[in-house]
């Protein structure tokens, strides 16, 4: 569906609600591919340009709406006025990048773990760096909890011999202890 919206004569294509360039909502806005029952009046708005031409349903669909010298520095910025979801970047990365995400997101611990969340779940992030990101989560994860099972198990193991892992330490202690009279007896 195309419309165009009443207040600043911008083409509006899709089901949004509001329009993309003033936020403007769109309940009065012409349908462009709905028949119209009687002429409509070309849609201005002040310091924007020309009109914008809506033609019969009849006659192709034209746009005419040229646009001012002078270009809204916000327009570069699209919002999302309609609930949709950004579009995801899909954009190669260089060697140069991945090597430095790896490194950030390896090499400095708690840090390194920030990073693969803010990267793995941020809306700016290119969809590689964040498949990567997301992947290296797992991967931690799943480190984690096999380090909490040898833990555990490291744990039982010690606490069924304690006594005997004692008696080591001991026995141990005293092997260096004679060691170290004897090699000074020798000097």
């Amino acid at each position: 569906m195309e419309r165009v919206c009443t207040k600043c004569g911008t083409l509006v294509s899709g089901d949004g609600v509001f329009c993309p360039e003033c936020g403007t909502k769109l309940e009065g806005a012409v349908d462009l591919m709905k028949p119209q029952s009687e002429p409509v009046q070309p849609v201005s708005a002040p310091g924007q340009g020309t009109p914008v031409n809506i033609p019969q349903a009849s006659a192709p669909i034209q746009n005419t709406y040229q646009q001012p010298m002078y270009q809204n520095p916000a327009a570069q910025y699209q919002q999302n006025f309609n609930n949709a979801p950004a579009p995801e970047r899909y954009e190669n990365m260089s060697v140069g990048a991945w090597v430095g995400t790896v490194i950030l997101t390896t090499w400095f611990g708690l840090i390194s773990l920030i990073l693969l969340f803010v990267w793995g779940f941020g809306s700016n992030t290119p969809q590689p760096k964040k498949n990567y990101c997301r992947a290296m989560l797992i991967f931690e994860l799943i480190a984690f909890i096999l380090v909490i099972i040898a833990f555990v198990v490291f744990m039982c193991f010690i606490g069924w011999n304690f006594d005997s892992i004692v008696r080591w330490a001991e026995n141990l202690g005293d092997g260096f202890e004679n060691v170290f009279k004897y090699s000074n007896m020798r000097w």
